[in-house]
């Protein structure tokens, strides 16, 4: 590095909120800062800069490098913007300060269980997104069933709508137990919500024909009024392996 980079580099005590690092980019919050280094925030990143004078830059520089598995890991999984996790920034920054210091071992301890509320933070992120796509989708097939001219077109629609409730009722029953991959995005979330409600939604028409055919369900047939082939498609689209198993079981009758 020549004279005049070198006087042109920032000093940890130089660094305020507001101000840009060495690298050009914009101080959002310090986290700590002491003589031999600083610990800091951009938008994107939580970072450290050490002084490039400090006599202690070799063994600060050597413990640093001993979180870098574990740092990676966990920045893969926080937001692209950091400003909506700000109480984990902390930590993290917090358990890179520690660690700096010589504390490797407490260190990687915040770390660890800055990864578990990160890990829970996703999840009732991504059950959140998922349940709010598979409500928009049922809100949606209900007004279009209200807009059904002919009395066939509204039969259907009622049942496709008794379906999707069913579906949107097995996914509040076994929200808490919904499994959530943590790197999936919210538009896969929400698309993995749409398609459990479009599954639920299948199984109702196949519970309507199968009805109308005599070929499961025929009970129904018995009652006067529509509103049993309505209870039938709303059970079809809350248990999910209600039809399969049933087409099962067809398809084996047939065979043998």
């Amino acid at each position: 590095m020549n004279s005049d980079s070198s006087e042109n580099q920032m000093k940890p005590y130089d660094y305020k909120v507001g101000c840009k690092d060495n690298d050009n980019v914009l101080v959002k919050k310090i986290y700590a800062k002491l003589p031999d280094f600083v610990v800091y925030r951009t938008d994107s990143a939580i970072r450290v800069d050490i002084d490039d004078d400090s006599k202690k830059i070799e063994e600060i520089k050597s413990n640093h490098t001993k979180l870098g598995v574990d740092l990676a890991r966990i920045y893969s999984w926080l937001p692209e913007s950091l400003s909506w996790s700000e109480s984990i920034n902390k930590q993290i920054a917090r358990a890179m300060v520690t660690n700096i210091l010589g504390n490797f071992d407490d260190g990687k301890e915040m770390l660890r269980h800055a990864e578990e509320r990160i890990v829970k933070l996703k999840t009732i992120q991504g059950r959140l997104q998922y349940t709010l796509s598979a409500f928009v989708l049922v809100l949606i097939i209900f007004f279009v069933s209200i807009l059904m001219p002919d009395e066939n077109s509204t039969i259907l629609s009622q049942v496709i709508l008794c379906g999707a409730l069913g579906g949107v009722l097995s996914i509040a029953v076994s929200l808490s137990k919904l499994n959530i991959d943590i790197d999936a995005n919210w538009q896969m979330n929400c698309l993995i919500g749409g398609s459990r409600i479009l599954v639920a939604i299948t199984a109702s028409l196949f519970s309507y024909f199968a009805i109308k055919s005599n070929v499961a369900f025929s009970f129904v047939n018995e009652v006067e009024t529509s509103y049993g082939v309505f209870m039938i498609a709303m059970v079809a689209g809350f248990a999910e392996m209600l039809i399969p198993n049933i087409m099962n079981n067809i398809a084996k009758e047939k065979l043998n």
